[in-house]
């Protein structure tokens, strides 16, 4: 039985449970993901799980506009806080695999950070749908989790990371890079060219 947090609550009593904003792993880590994004920049960016804001701030430089949304009403509160400064950063409250507004998309880049395996199976299965869905002909797809098994997560990061990876190539997408940590991994994945066929 997987318990999963409530993440609300995880805020409330935190504003920074994991230590994004002060920890050099996951500053390290959230640099790493910059330096793999394969363009220099990106007309529309999506943040679907914001946390504390951290890597929404830091991809607004690469952005046109970014979308930064949470499933937790506390999470919102604190990517505001974070990105009260930077001007081209949207934050909303949003449970995938609720949609983004039609006007905030498509999203030439999404970054899936660290909370697909706080979905079960069926959740995993409606959020990549709904990721592809306002992904844009050209999006290219960031995902990044701890590779091992959080103790209140349905899956290790690696086996999440796995999963992302074949279901999107099954439909096309393309892999492109992959950094194999120790302790994470990013791999990155591009929509391509929808003229081109893929065997």
């Amino acid at each position: 039985m997987v318990n999963v947090p409530d993440f609300d609550a995880l805020y409330r009593v935190d504003s920074d449970p994991w230590r994004v904003q002060s920890s050099f792993y996951e500053s390290r880590k959230l640099d790493l993901v910059l330096a793999c994004l394969s363009r220099p920049t990106y007309d529309a960016a999506w943040d679907p799980a914001s946390g504390v804001g951290e890597l929404a701030a830091r991809l607004a430089p690469r952005a046109g506009r970014v979308l930064a949304s949470d499933a937790s009403a506390q999470a919102v509160h604190l990517t505001r806080h974070r990105c009260r400064s930077v001007s081209n950063v949207t934050v909303l409250q949003l449970v995938l695999p609720q949609s983004p507004p039609t006007e905030a998309g498509p999203f030439d880049l999404i970054v899936l950070s660290e909370f697909f395996y706080y979905l079960g199976d069926e959740q995993r299965a409606r959020a990549l749908a709904a990721v592809q869905e306002v992904a844009a002909d050209r999006a290219e797809l960031v995902a990044v989790h701890w590779r091992h098994h959080p103790n209140d997560a349905f899956l290790p990061g690696e086996q999440v990371q796995d999963e992302i990876v074949g279901q999107l190539k099954q439909v096309g997408w393309q892999h492109i890079i992959q950094h194999d940590d120790r302790d994470f991994i990013i791999d990155v994945l591009d929509r391509g060219d929808p003229a081109v066929s893929v065997p």
